[in-house]
């Protein structure tokens, strides 16, 4: 038994080496790459040039709504709070999508487009914090804006709103989606504009944000067709057929905390700074 797994995971190996130079090969889809390119880019015009003129309307017009209906608020503060609502949504298609399609170059997308996804998140916060950008739209005190029910005054004061780094994982993971069932990835990037615009109705982020956002998700999970996260996904498929138990429980770790976008970790490391540093040098005002 175990020699022939031993021939099965050499087999898929091997089968996984086939599939990373056949992508190599590809040409790229000029859409694939031109239309997230000129999301991110128009965000950035936004966000530099017309920040005032084009975000600034959009957050009063969703505004003018908060405070008025418990309903309506705690509603949309669901759907920036709750993890069930958020990443475990695109993450349950992506099992899905894993099981209903167990053939290697399917399952070698999912992976690496999944990791690349999370990767945007990674990058967008990072970005956050070294970009020249502005305060979100709770904390602008020239918006004079109205907290919805439910949202704490204080949140996310000491990172900048541009670009979305929920925004990212959000439609980076619907567009892994869209490549194995456009159906499930057009209902993944509308539930992804829902949750995010919510997050603009809650004053945590501009338009632009949003809009940027998207072209850095997309972009970023269509480059890994052609690069070494995608080769490493097709060698790393041969773990499943030679630990299956060790690949899922490590799988299984890994999507939750996509889902809830690193909590936990990040939650880790804050203690962590806070006694090393004897200080939380995550906080701000």
């Amino acid at each position: 038994m175990s020699e022939e797994i031993e021939l099965r995971g050499a087999d898929i190996a091997g089968a996984g080496n086939a599939v990373a130079r056949r992508v190599r090969s590809a040409a790229p889809a000029p859409l694939a790459v031109s239309v997230p390119v000129a999301f991110l880019l128009l965000g950035v015009l936004i966000s530099v040039f017309e920040h005032a003129a084009i975000d600034y309307p959009v957050v009063r017009a969703l505004n003018a709504f908060a405070g008025q209906s418990q309903f309506v608020d705690r509603s949309l503060h669901a759907l920036t709070t709750l993890v069930l609502l958020q990443g475990a949504v695109f993450i349950s298609i992506i099992w899905y999508l894993w099981f209903a399609h167990p053939d290697l170059p399917a399952r070698a997308r999912l992976l690496a487009g999944t990791l690349t996804a999370a990767g945007a998140g990674i990058v967008s916060r990072a970005l956050q914090l070294v970009l020249p950008s502005h305060l979100r739209p709770l904390h602008t005190p020239g918006l004079d804006f109205v907290l919805p029910i439910g949202v704490d005054p204080t949140a996310l004061n000491h990172f900048n709103s541009f670009p979305s780094d929920h925004g990212a994982v959000f439609f980076g993971l619907a567009a892994v989606i869209y490549r194995l069932s456009p159906p499930l990835g057009m209902a993944a990037f509308a539930w992804a504009a829902v949750t995010d615009l919510a997050r603009v109705y809650e004053g945590f982020h501009y338009l632009s944000d949003i809009v940027a956002s998207v072209g850095l998700g997309v972009l970023l999970v269509h480059l890994v067709q052609n690069g070494p996260v995608h080769r490493l996904a097709c060698r790393a498929l041969a773990l499943e057929q030679k630990h299956r138990a060790a690949f899922y429980m490590l799988a299984f770790l890994v999507t939750y905390q996509i889902a809830s976008l690193f909590d936990d970790v990040r939650e880790l490391g804050r203690g962590l700074a806070r006694v090393a540093l004897h200080h939380d040098p995550f906080g701000g005002g």
